[in-house]
């Protein structure tokens, strides 16, 4: 092999860490009852990678740590990727949420540290998690499926988060901000509105069925 052909290789050598990126495959497996799309969870992603990394030799560990900002309790996930070649290390943020229907505080917290998990694999493996086209239901499917009762709607509701103040942040306490006058709040919620018709939606059922939650503050 000449020097030049050595050289052509060395330029064009693509790292384990991007190989795994553009080869990593999550399908969305789970249904969104309110907003009517497919999503992926932390174990799609996880088990998606799995393969991945005994082909190349990768490791993957996660460390957990809780945080306290602004009186509320956040959890932070903080994934370490070693492959021969280098190693990464990201953080995921996820703010546990005072209550829901149906959990205790041990599952409270497991969900959270789910979404945190969810949010570190996405920082460290480029995956976009948008609500494209492609993750909608056929039509078809859409119709025969059975609607959600209002109960479910409003779980559904309480549940979901936006990107506020540096963390997810459930939008339900986002819009009880701005009902209670935070402009910084009002602001947001007018371009999250702007940017997506679901969101309206979400952010006129939240008002209509008094979800809003009143006296916090979000944010880190």
């Amino acid at each position: 092999m000449t020097e030049a052909k050595k050289e052509k290789e060395k330029k064009v050598k693509v790292p384990i860490l991007t190989q795994i990126q553009n080869e990593l495959k999550a399908p969305k497996n789970q249904w969104n009852d309110f907003g009517h799309y497919k999503y992926r969870n932390a174990e799609d992603i996880e088990s998606a990678l799995k393969p991945l990394l005994a082909k190349y030799g990768a490791q993957l560990t996660f460390d957990e740590e809780y945080r306290e900002v602004g009186g509320r309790i956040y959890a932070v996930e903080i994934a370490t990727y070693k492959d021969s070649e280098q190693e990464v290390t990201v953080k995921g943020w996820a703010r546990e949420a005072e209550h829901k229907k149906g959990m205790d505080e041990s599952q409270i917290s497991g969900s959270t540290s789910s979404y945190a998990i969810k949010y570190a694999l996405g920082k460290l493996f480029l995956i976009d998690d948008t609500k494209d086209a492609d993750s909608q239901k056929p039509e078809t499917a859409q119709k025969s499926k059975k609607k959600p009762t209002k109960s479910e709607l409003i779980t559904v509701a309480k549940e979901r988060r936006a990107q506020y103040g540096g963390g997810k942040e459930l939008v339900t306490d986002i819009v009880g901000l701005e009902m209670d006058g935070d402009m910084q709040a009002r602001i947001f919620l007018n371009s999250w509105c702007a940017k997506n018709p679901k969101n309206q939606a979400l952010y006129t059922f939240i008002k209509k069925n008094n979800l809003a939650t009143h006296g916090m503050k979000v944010g880190a």
